[in-house]
């Protein structure tokens, strides 16, 4: 068995297993999405926390200073009632008035928190009743890829033994570019079917690339002697079965022609 034909047997295995990761590979996909749509919600619920417990201590502070100011003012009303002169009065009122303004400007700045707070709790509750509907369609997913992986594993454990024993059969240096073809390309740009354009002319080309193939490479895949790479697209080249048979047949067909006229 030529090296081209060990690479296509092991290539066609690649293919059915790739086929099968496919499903599962959707079904993950997915259920990464939900996950990072998650992650950036528990985000959003992270700041939004610690924005409503940082105003809440504020409200909380705001709430102890008008207080405390009421405090003082009720102890300077006392004052200001058992004051002995007007001077002591009017100082006693004067700070009275100025506790008063400062109370208002801490009323109206808490007010101002309040309704933020009402703001940010609306915006919580919104935030995570997504959450809650994000997190329904995550266990969907996940149920979702857990059935896909529990319906091919079987089949994926077979084609993986396959795989090892076919992967023993092809020579190091061609598993080598095999595998490097794998992991820079899709599947489908790996390997590539010579495509026959024109044998009277010899014209024939990559199926990957569309590209027109010297007419050595060709007589080379036919020796099959040798792993032969397309010159544009790099893919694996390999002759399908029926074009090989057609081409040796003819060739047969002229080598008797030509024994026959001498």
């Amino acid at each position: 068995m030529g090296v081209t034909t060990q690479l296509l047997k092991l290539y066609r295995v690649d293919q059915r297993l790739d086929g099968l990761k496919s499903r599962l590979r959707s079904a993950e996909i997915y259920l990464k999405a939900q996950d990072r749509k998650l992650a950036e919600i528990d985000e959003k619920l992270k700041s939004l926390n610690a924005q409503v417990r940082q105003l809440e201590a504020t409200a909380h502070n705001d709430e102890n200073e008008t207080k405390g100011i009421d405090d003082r003012v009720a102890m300077l009303r006392e004052r200001m009632n058992n004051a002995k002169t007007s001077k002591e009065h009017s100082a006693t009122l004067v700070e009275i008035n100025t506790l008063k303004a400062d109370k208002s400007l801490i009323e109206d700045r808490a007010i101002g928190t309040l309704n933020t707070l009402d703001t940010l709790r609306e915006q919580l509750k919104a935030l995570e009743a997504e959450k809650a509907a994000v997190e329904k369609v995550r266990t969907v997913a996940k149920n979702d890829r857990d059935t896909r992986e529990a319906e091919i594993k079987d089949q994926l454990t077979a084609l993986e033994k396959e795989r090892e024993q076919v992967v023993a059969d092809v020579p190091a240096s061609a598993l080598s570019i095999y595998n490097d073809r794998m992991e820079r390309n899709d599947i489908e740009d790996v390997m590539s079917a010579v495509v026959e354009v024109d044998r009277r002319n010899m014209e024939y080309t990559c199926e990957v690339s569309n590209t027109m193939l010297p007419v050595e490479l060709v007589n080379r895949l036919l020796s099959k002697s040798e792993l032969v790479q397309c010159p544009t697209s790099g893919a694996i080249l390999y002759m399908p079965e029926d074009l090989r048979e057609s081409m040796e047949a003819a060739a047969e067909k002229r080598r008797k022609k030509r024994e026959v006229s001498v």
